[in-house]
């Protein structure tokens, strides 16, 4: 079950934001229980070719696998080689929505380039029209709403009838709000909890970045059930501060 499916269902989705360019870590966190990855190509500068392995592999572990785009020039290509969500940042205006909307969706909701080779039709097995329908139901356009303006205009964003999940982005939203940094400011928060109460007034699903039990109790009983806990290298680096420390306990 991918993660739009599991969301409308009521079930909770926990992804694992990847910024290590090997198709390993996707094995890892099929093996440690997490439904979803997320690429950040936006920050990291993923080559093609390893983006490319990476969605195969994802589509052999059935696990799904989102892709964050610095822009939309290469979406069509992500989506035929497995996608199953293009995460949109910086999204401002109802405008921005609709171009991504028509880079990730087909006709009548988009408009998606079709190709009958692709590897998600199986290189021409699966029949043209039923894949359409198919992924314009189950392929997530996410857009993440990180800036005062994009607060301002959150309600015609909302209105976009082919969006389908919405993140915030709290860094970004300190340094919009004029507290660079400061991602846990009560302001900051406050901007997300209206991003998140707004997206599920509009019957979206909100896909957020949640790293405390505190903060992840409190927005499961705002009604959030997608979520992203952690990031590779971040995980990497405290687990290996935190071996290394047990380590050197005998120096004390």
């Amino acid at each position: 079950m991918g993660v739009l499916e599991r969301a409308r269902s009521g079930l909770c989705s926990f992804g694992l934001n990847l910024s290590i360019m090997d198709p390993v870590l996707l094995e890892i966190a099929k093996a440690a229980g997490y439904d979803f990855v997320r690429l950040d190509c936006e920050h990291i500068l993923f080559d093609n070719r390893t983006v490319s392995e990476m969605l195969r592999i994802g589509r052999l572990l059935d696990l799904d696998v989102q892709v964050r785009v610095p822009d939309l020039t290469r979406v069509t290509a992500l989506l035929d080689n497995g996608a199953q969500g293009i995460m949109a940042p910086h999204i401002e205006s109802r405008e921005e929505v609709w171009e991504a909307e028509k880079a990730v969706k087909y006709p009548p909701k988009g408009e998606r380039g079709l190709t009958g080779a692709a590897r998600v039709l199986g290189y021409g097995r699966q029949d043209v029209a039923s894949y359409q329908k198919q992924a314009n139901r189950e392929i997530a356009l996410i857009v993440q709403i990180e800036s005062r303006k994009g607060l301002e205009n959150i309600e015609e964003i909302l209105q976009q009838p082919g969006l389908d999940m919405v993140a915030t982005g709290r860094n970004d939203l300190s340094q919009s709000l004029g507290i660079p940094g400061k991602k846990n400011d009560p302001s900051v928060l406050e901007a997300e909890n209206f991003i998140i109460r707004k997206t599920l007034e509009y019957g979206k699903i909100p896909t957020i970045l949640c790293k405390s039990k505190k903060r992840f109790q409190e927005l499961y009983d705002k009604g959030v059930r997608c979520f992203t806990i952690a990031r590779d290298d971040l995980l990497l680096k405290k687990a290996a501060e935190n071996q290394l420390t047990v380590m050197k306990e005998i120096f004390k």
